[in-house]
C-alpha cells in the first residue's frame, strides 16, 4: 500500500467505508494533510480533519469521494 522508503505514523481513522468505529492503522506521513486524498481497497477518500493535539495518535476524519471499479 505504501512505498517502503516513506515514513509511516499510526493514526486513528474515522469514516472508512463499512466501519462503524475508528480503525487504528499505519499511514504514510507525507499523505497526512487536510484536503489530502488516498485510496484504500478501491475506495477514494478525502481527509477532512486531523486532530494532533492532546491525543496519543493523530485522529483523522475522512469522507468517501468515489468507489472505484474493480474491473
Amino acid at each position: 500500500m505504501f512505498d517502503e522508503n516513506s515514513s509511516t505514523v499510526i493514526v486513528n481513522i474515522h469514516g472508512l467505508l463499512g466501519e462503524q468505529e475508528s480503525i487504528q492503522m499505519e499511514f504514510a506521513e507525507e499523505l497526512l494533510e487536510e484536503e489530502g486524498q488516498f485510496i484504500i481497497d478501491n475506495v477514494e477518500y478525502k481527509i477532512v480533519r486531523i486532530i494532533n493535539e492532546d491525543v496519543e495518535y493523530p485522529v483523522v476524519y475522512v469522507v468517501v469521494l468515489d468507489i472505484l471499479s474493480q474491473t
